[in-house]
């Protein structure tokens, strides 16, 4: 593995090894014969994954690929042993590398090895990941008795496949191998237990560089001759090899990789990467020494919904606890271990180390759901609902179907601790008494304030119940934060997590015209994103202003307390704003931030000037005011960005809309208590609405409210959580 620190020498190497050349372009597209996946089926079959985690295995009994598979000295019981510490740490895929030199011996014996193994990692809810060439390590491979491990020697008795004695007579060995390969994947070609064939790995290495490309190329044609149902691929371990990584890459449905550097090297493959648009799973990483831990890249790694395959296991003969240049024949255990989680006691290297790889696979969780049952009811003859959403991330949310709020919203820390982040009530009987009544909700018809409750469209003027103050406020007192929204949870297409709501407004209702058909739907994305996306059409000139009103906390809630948002750190992509009079309502001026305390357009933290004796600040007793976006058009645009640097979660709001409701939690008293006893007091929670202006029927100068007939209505907000 070759490591680039520099970017600049990074994008030219990577840039050249991925600039395809005409000759190269032909040789890959006769091999290609249109047999690679398409990239939707890979999307598709990505989706109906978990998020995969796992280690490279092999028995701690064995030193090398044939001592595991030979019939003399297959061990089925360590393996099941082994695949059960696994699966107690939530793992869910293997790697696994099989032997040529075996089948050739036995083929039939050792067929029956694999389905051996094959159930035995069933059993623990394991697929595998069988890995077919590989071109590291010692030249030789030799059946029979295998040499014991030299000490202190890393992988002293890993093998090569095939021998390298054999390659130099490729027209006797290829159709010994082109057999082997067709019937290893013909045999498990439909097998479920088995998740991807890595045909190849690291082809070059061992200083074999090109030579190693006609076996690749081969590899590739026997398994698209075979067509199994699953996957193929052969990982990219070195940029350096421009027409081994071309190849690689053109006939891979999906990418794999193989990257043992710290953070910053590993997220910069990963943006490289990406560029192939294709599913992608790291098959080999973590080499403590290189500052490649479970800590650091495991989140990296889930946060970009790349699978997560770390070098080694149990500590056994292969010696992997060393480093590959660091031989320590003096030494039985390193004080730092290279690779490998557990002694053959079982005992681990780091105890931390397995409590974060538990928590991080869901093995371990926080998270306490509701009870749906807590909900189960009836209003104005509808019935209310809870339903749970779920990601291969391990957020969760769950939303009621009475004013269709977010009831609890888990998400992950740096550590991968979970909380609940949103306020909220634990039954539907504590949601119709609370005292603050938008907890989590959709909010309709008109989100924010419209002046006096009154507004002209096209000559007439309407008028609408007040409740707050003088003015209407959020829809009014029934708004459709109130209504029981017909409810259908569904997948997607990328087998999302979603929920759509329905409602019809009637004509008149809280005083707005129209018949109003609204469709929200919220999807919990595999990128921990909570998706909205509204949509309305109505049979008369009306205003519109949807909205979502989730009081956030990045603390989280669910340790019993509401601590303060004034740490939190803000930045928003708005120079202009709207000032406001004494009741919260637009002048009509639309004003620059520069200069004032509403100035987010650099990060800072809430709590550093909301205290400003400012006009508007002082009229909304904090921050509670609608910043005007820089964007342009309905273009999905980032509107902010919010981040605790005690724990780094960070939120990430983008939207369609032009505005954006930046409210600091200002007007909580304390008069009500949330789901796990915490008091939500002053400026303990904060909303981020994307929204049009508030009063915009009242200012000619603002974006327009008004749906007309025939037109629809539409707008997304997208709530992206993340970690640094």
């Amino acid at each position: 593995m070759r490591n680039f620190k520099n970017l600049a020498l990074s994008l030219l190497i990577f840039a050249f090894a991925f600039g395809v050349t005409g000759e190269v372009k032909a040789q890959t597209k006769s091999i290609n014969q249109n047999q690679r996946w398409t990239k939707e089926k890979a999307a598709s079959w990505y989706a109906n994954q978990p998020w995969l985690c796992g280690s490279n295995f092999q028995p701690s009994s064995a030193i090398n690929q044939v001592e595991m598979w030979a019939a003399e000295t297959f061990d089925a019981p360590a393996i099941d042993k082994e695949l059960g510490w696994a699966s107690e740490l939530g793992f869910n895929v293997m790697r696994v590398y099989l032997s040529s030199e075996v089948w050739k011996q036995d083929p039939e014996g050792f067929k029956k090895r694999m389905d051996q193994y094959l159930t035995l990692s069933d059993k623990h809810g394991i697929k595998a990941l069988f890995v077919i060439f590989d071109d590291c390590w010692n030249p030789e491979t030799v059946a029979g008795k295998q040499p014991a491990p030299k000490p202190g020697v890393h992988n002293s008795g890993w093998v090569q496949d095939p021998a390298c004695s054999l390659r130099a007579d490729t027209i006797k060995l290829y159709p010994v191998l082109e057999k082997y390969v067709k019937d290893i994947l013909g045999t498990f070609k439909n097998d479920k237990r088995i998740l991807l064939w890595d045909l190849y790995n690291e082809p070059g290495n061992s200083n074999h560089g090109n030579a190693s490309l006609p076996l690749l190329k081969n590899v590739f044609r026997w398994a698209h001759q075979v067509n199994p149902s699953q996957p193929v691929s052969v990982g990219l371990w070195y940029f350096g090899a421009s027409a081994l990584n071309t190849f690689q890459v053109e006939n891979s449905d999906i990418i794999t990789y193989h990257n043992y550097s710290d953070v910053g090297d590993h997220q910069m493959w990963i943006n490289f990467l990406k560029m192939q648009d294709r599913p992608l799973i790291c098959t080999e990483y973590m080499a403590r020494r290189n500052n490649s831990r479970f800590q650091n890249i495991m989140p990296l790694l889930k946060q970009n919904n790349i699978g997560a395959i770390n070098w080694g296991f149990v500590s056994g003969k292969t010696n992997t606890i060393f480093a590959w240049d660091e031989p320590k024949p003096n030494e039985k255990e390193p004080p730092l271990w290279f690779h490998d989680i557990y002694r053959q006691d079982k005992t681990p290297f780091d105890t931390k180390e397995v409590e974060f790889i538990k928590k991080i696979t869901g093995k371990v969780s926080a998270i306490r759901l509701i009870d749906f049952k807590n909900f189960n009811g009836t209003i104005d003859g509808k019935q209310v609902s809870l339903f749970t959403l779920k990601n291969r991330q391990g957020m969760v949310a769950q939303i009621t179907n009475f004013g269709g709020r977010v009831v609890a919203l888990w998400t992950p820390d740096r550590n991968n601790d979970f909380a609940d982040i949103v306020t909220g009530c634990n039954s539907l009987m504590e949601y119709q008494q609370a005292k603050e009544v938008y907890f989590g909700a959709l909010i309709g018809r008109y989100g924010n304030r419209i002046a006096k409750g009154k507004f002209t469209l096209d000559g007439k003027e309407y008028k609408l119940p007040v409740n707050n103050g003088v003015n209407h406020l959020h829809g009014g007192p029934k708004g459709f934060h109130m209504v029981i929204w017909n409810a259908r949870p569904f997948k997607n297409v990328k087998n999302e997590d979603a929920l759509e709501l329905k409602y019809l407004s009637k004509d008149g209702e809280e005083g707005y015209p129209g018949n109003l058909s609204v469709t929200v739907i919220y999807t919990l994305t595999n990128d921990n994103e909570l998706k909205i996306e509204y949509a309305a059409t109505t049979d008369k000139p009306t205003v519109l202003n949807l909205t979502h009103h989730s009081f956030f906390n990045l603390f989280g809630f669910s340790g019993g307390e509401a601590k303060s948002i004034n740490s939190h750190v803000l930045q928003i992509n708005g120079s202009n704003y709207t000032p406001t009079d004494d009741g919260l309502i637009p002048t009509g001026v639309i004003a620059p931030v520069k200069g004032t305390p509403m100035d987010f357009t650099r990060p800072m933290a809430i709590g550093a000037r909301v205290d400003e004796q400012f006009s508007d600040l002082i009229y909304g007793k904090g921050y509670d005011h609608n910043w005007v976006l820089d964007k342009n058009g309905d273009r999905m645009t980032e509107a902010a960005v919010i981040y605790e640097p005690s724990n780094g979660r960070q939120l990430r709001v983008l939207t369609t809309e032009p505005a954006l409701q930046f409210y600091g939690g200002n007007f909580f008293e304390g008069k009500d208590s949330g789901k796990y006893g915490e008091k939500y007091n002053f400026r303990t929670s904060f909303a981020l609405e994307t929204q049009h202006y508030p009063d915009s029927p009242n200012h000619t100068n603002f974006p327009s409210a008004v749906l007309r007939p025939g037109a629809k209505y539409h707008h997304i907000c997208i709530y992206k959580f993340e970690v640094k």
